[in-house]
C-alpha cells in the first residue's frame, strides 16, 4: 500500500491557493478544499453568529475540527489540502487567541510533508467579498504569521511564484 502524503497549499486569502487546489483536482489529484467559506455560507444561512466576524473563536474551533477531520479521513498516496490546522494557529496568534492544548498535541502527532508550498501575497489578484472581508493590509500580517507559524512547527516553506495556472 502507498505511503499517505498529505501536501498543504496554504498562504493569505485570494492569494491563488484554490485555484491551484481546482487545477490539481482537474489533473486528477485527490484534493481537500478549504472549508471555511461553506462554514461562512452555511452559519449565514442558518443565522448563527459562528463567523469569523462575529464569533472568531467558535468560527475557528470549527473550522479546526474539519481540518482535523480532513486530515484522518486522509487515503494512501498522494493528496494536496488547501491549508490546514497550522494556519488556524497563524490566525489565532494573529487575532491574539488562545491555542487549544489539544490542537498542539494534535500537530505535535499529526504531519503533514515535510514541505508547505505558500502562495505568496498578489494585489492584482486579491479581491474581498461577502465571504472574505479581510483587508490588503491584513494579508499582509497574515501571510508572515502563516509562514513563521509553518516554520515554528519545523516545516520547510515553498514560495509558489505569482505565474498563471498554466505556467
Amino acid at each position: 500500500m502507498p505511503e499517505t502524503k498529505r501536501i498543504v497549499i496554504s498562504g493569505g486569502p485570494a492569494t491563488g491557493k484554490t485555484s491551484i487546489i481546482n487545477a490539481l483536482r482537474e489533473r486528477g489529484y485527490r484534493c481537500l478544499p478549504e472549508f471555511s467559506r461553506e462554514i461562512i455560507r452555511s452559519e449565514m444561512a442558518a443565522g448563527t453568529d459562528v463567523l469569523p466576524w462575529d464569533n472568531l473563536t467558535a468560527f475557528t474551533e470549527k473550522v479546526i475540527a474539519g481540518r482535523m477531520e480532513q486530515y484522518h479521513a486522509a487515503q494512501p498516496g498522494l493528496q494536496f489540502y488547501d491549508r490546514s490546522v497550522v494556519d488556524s494557529l497563524a490566525y489565532m496568534h494573529l487575532d491574539k487567541l488562545s491555542v487549544q492544548q489539544k490542537w498542539e498535541q494534535f500537530l505535535n502527532d499529526n504531519r503533514y510533508y515535510q514541505t508547505v508550498f505558500i502562495t505568496e501575497t498578489w494585489k492584482d489578484i486579491f479581491l474581498t467579498d461577502g465571504e472574505r472581508k479581510e483587508s490588503w493590509e491584513k494579508l499582509l500580517h497574515l501571510h508572515e504569521y502563516i509562514v513563521s507559524t509553518y516554520q515554528d512547527w519545523g516545516y520547510e516553506i515553498c514560495f509558489v511564484p505569482k505565474r498563471t495556472i498554466e505556467e
